[in-house]
């Protein structure tokens, strides 16, 4: 016979399990779903910003939250309504997550801001002007910012991934007499 307990510990197994691979799949999955979903033949290169990391692991706390409620709640009524609710959320937060991105490709420059938003593209030529911050002001990676001819702008952080392909994007915008400005 089933202990009345049994449910509550595998959600309490639930909460550590995810504590434990929260890690791994905010370092991982990010990119690995953006290299997926947005990648095509021509493409050099996707990053995704920042702040879809950020998006990610609030995505992975109310997941957390969902289990977590489960087990201290003893599974009751209040306690599933507050974990739908908590999964939901994440599952809202991370859609919104894989929707953000910015390609560079041999063709130009795809970015998309988010899962309400339509994706941008805009060729090599559309490219008003580019500033390349050596040394940003809140830190981290040099920066490249894209001012297209409509207005629009656009910012592309050189990790690593992006820094491999730094001179095939100066010898570009070279070609294509993109001045190109150095702060």
């Amino acid at each position: 016979m089933l202990d009345k307990n049994e449910p509550r510990h595998i959600f309490m197994a639930f909460s550590f399990g995810i504590i434990v691979i929260s890690p791994v799949f905010l370092v991982l999955l990010p990119s690995f779903i953006a290299n997926n979903l947005y990648q095509v033949t021509n493409t050099w290169v996707v990053v995704v910003p920042a702040k879809v990391y950020v998006l990610y692991g609030l995505g992975m706390l109310f997941l957390f939250m969902a289990t977590f409620f489960l087990w201290i709640m003893s599974v009751n009524k209040t306690s599933k309504w507050l974990a739908a609710i908590c999964v939901l959320l994440s599952i809202s937060l991370m859609a919104d997550g894989s929707a953000r991105y910015i390609g560079v490709s041999t063709d130009g420059i795809s970015f998309k801001r988010g899962v309400a938003e339509t994706g941008q593209h805009y060729a090599w030529s559309n490219i008003q002007h580019v500033v390349y911050r050596e040394n940003p002001q809140g830190g981290g990676f040099p920066k490249f910012d894209f001012y297209f001819k409509d207005g629009d702008m656009v910012t592309l952080p050189e990790n690593r991934n992006v820094r491999v392909f730094h001179n095939m994007i100066r010898k570009t915008l070279q070609n294509e007499e993109i001045e190109v400005k150095r702060k």
